[in-house]
C-alpha cells in the first residue's frame, strides 16, 4: 500500500524541521524583531522534529551533557528565587530558555553530520551579513580622510541596526563563530560555501579591526589557531602558526589604512580599562554572599556601593557587568552557581575534545570548529563577556549543542558497524 500525501510529505519535511527551526533562530535573533518570532519558529520546529521522531518510532536519546544543563538551569533558578531583584533577574535571564531549547534541537534532533553542516553555513552568512552592514556604514563616513574617532565606535556598531552589536567589543561575536567558517573553507575551499567563508573571515577580520576591540581580535586569532592546529593533526604547529601568522598579518593590513589605531591602543591605552577594579568589586560581592550570590543581573545594582566602601574610584558611566563572567557568577549566583557553570564547560569541552578521535573525517573538522569557538568563548569570558548578553547565551548552549550532536552521532554510527 502507498504512503498517503502527507504522510510522503512528512517523511520528506520532517527531518528537517531541526534544522529550519536552529537556523531561523540564529538568525532572526541578529535581527531587529520582535523576541517572539525567531522563538515562535524555533519551538514550532521543534516540535515537529519532536513528533517526527515519534512517527518513525525512535526513542527519544539522552544528550550526553544534559545532566550539565539541566544542573545549569537549576541553580540559575533557585539563584532567581532568592535574587535581590527578583524581577530583573527573571527578565534578563528570558535567553536561557530559548538557548536550553536549542540545546535540545541541535543535539537531539538534527539529522547527522549535514545538518550541523548546514548550521554552520548558517553562521557564515550571519557574520558575512553583519560585517557587511558595518563595512557600508564605516564606508559612508570615509575614515580614510578623517578616520573614525573611538568615541564614535559604539555609535558605529548600533548602526548596524542589530541588536547583538551594542558596543565595540560585541564584534567577539564575530570572532568566537569565526572557526564555524574555517572549517567550510577548509573542506571544500573552492567551492561557492568556501568561497562565501573566506569572504565571511575577512569581512570579520575588518570589523574587529575597525572597531578597535582588543578582546576580539585576541579571541579570533586564539580561536582560528587552535582550530587550525585540530585540522592538521599531523602538522599542528606548522598549520597553526601559518593560520596565526596569516591572521595577524591581516589584522596588521587593515589597522594600517586608518593609520594604526588599533595598534596604539594595545601599546599606549593598556591600563586593564577600568576592569580591575570591577573585579575587585565582583569579588567583595562574592565574599558577602558566597553560597548562593546576590541573584543573576545584579551585579549593576551593588558594584558601585562595592567600589565605594573599597576606596576605588567610581567612573560616571554605568557598568552593566563585570567584564568577567566567571567572577560575575560567583558575585550573582555564588559557589553553587559558579560549580553549575564549571561542570557545563568541563563537559562540553571534554565531549567536543573527544570528537576529535571520531571515525569520521568530516565530524572531525566539524567539531574541530566547535571546539575552537568553545575555546574562544571561554577565554574572553575572561575578560569581557557576560550572560547578560544573549549572544553569549546562545553561542554557549549552541557550542554545547553541537559537541553533544556530533558525540552521538559517531557513537550511533561506531554501533551500527560493529
Amino acid at each position: 500500500m502507498s504512503p498517503s500525501k502527507p504522510s510522503a510529505l512528512h517523511a520528506r519535511y520532517a527531518p528537517l524541521s531541526g534544522l529550519i527551526g536552529a537556523c531561523a533562530y540564529i538568525v532572526g535573533f541578529t535581527l531587529p524583531l520582535p523576541w517572539n518570532i525567531p522563538l515562535l519558529a524555533l519551538v514550532l520546529m521543534g516540535a515537529c522534529a519532536a513528533v517526527s521522531g515519534a512517527r518513525d518510532g525512535s526513542r527519544p536519546s539522552w544528550p550526553p551533557v544534559a545532566l550539565p544543563v539541566l544542573g545549569f538551569l537549576a541553580t540559575t533558578g533557585l539563584s532567581i528565587l532568592l535574587s535581590e531583584d527578583v524581577g530583573r533577574s527573571i527578565r534578563l535571564s528570558a535567553a536561557l530558555l530559548p538557548s536550553a531549547l536549542l540545546f535540545l534541537v541541535i543535539a537531539d534532533h538534527f539529522q547527522g553530520i549535514r545538518d550541523v553542516r548546514h548550521l554552520y553555513l548558517t553562521f557564515t552568512a550571519v557574520a558575512l551579513g553583519l560585517a557587511a552592514v558595518l563595512l557600508w556604514h564605516v564606508g559612508q563616513r570615509q575614515p580614510w580622510l578623517h578616520g573614525i574617532p573611538r568615541s564614535a565606535m559604539r555609535a558605529l556598531a548600533q548602526e548596524v541596526g542589530s541588536p547583538i552589536l551594542l558596543v565595540p567589543n560585541d564584534a567577539s561575536f564575530l570572532s568566537v563563530i569565526s572557526p564555524l567558517s574555517l572549517v567550510l573553507l577548509v573542506r571544500k575551499p573552492y567551492s561557492p560555501t568556501g568561497v562565501l567563508a573566506a569572504l565571511s573571515l575577512l569581512a570579520s577580520a575588518c570589523v574587529v579591526v575597525i572597531l578597535q576591540s582588543r578582546t576580539a581580535i585576541l579571541t579570533m586569532v586564539i580561536s582560528l589557531v587552535f582550530t587550525a592546529a585540530l585540522i592538521q593533526p599531523r602538522r599542528r604547529l606548522v598549520f597553526g602558526l601559518a593560520c596565526g601568522l596569516t591572521s595577524l598579518a591581516l589584522i596588521l593590513l587593515v589597522d594600517g589604512l586608518f593609520a594604526f589605531p588599533l595598534m596604539r591602543k594595545f601599546i599606549r591605552q593598556w591600563y586593564g580599562s577600568g576592569r580591575i577594579a570591577l573585579w575587585l568589586a565582583a569579588w567583595a560581592m562574592f565574599v558577602d554572599a558566597p553560597w548562593l550570590g546576590h541573584g543573576p543581573h545584579t551585579f549593576v545594582l551593588r558594584y558601585q556601593a562595592y567600589l565605594h566602601n573599597l576606596g576605588l574610584s567610581i567612573s560616571s558611566v554605568t557598568i552593566p557587568w563585570a567584564h568577567n563572567l566567571y567572577l560575575e557568577v560567583l558575585a550573582e549566583r555564588g559557589v553553587v552557581g559558579f560549580a553549575a557553570l564549571g561542570v557545563l564547560l568541563v563537559r562540553g569541552l571534554t565531549i567536543a575534545w573527544h570528537t576529535q578521535h571520531a571515525a569520521s573525517a568530516e565530524a572531525r573538522l566539524l567539531g574541530a570548529g566547535a571546539l575552537g569557538g568553545f575555546i574562544g568563548l571561554c577565554g574572553a569570558a575572561a575578560v569581557e563577556l557576560s550572560l547578560l548578553r544573549e549572544w553569549v547565551v546562545v553561542l554557549l548552549f549552541t557550542f554545547l549543542g553541537i559537541s553533544a550532536h556530533l558525540a552521538s552521532s559517531q557513537s550511533t554510527e561506531g554501533r551500527v558497524s560493529a
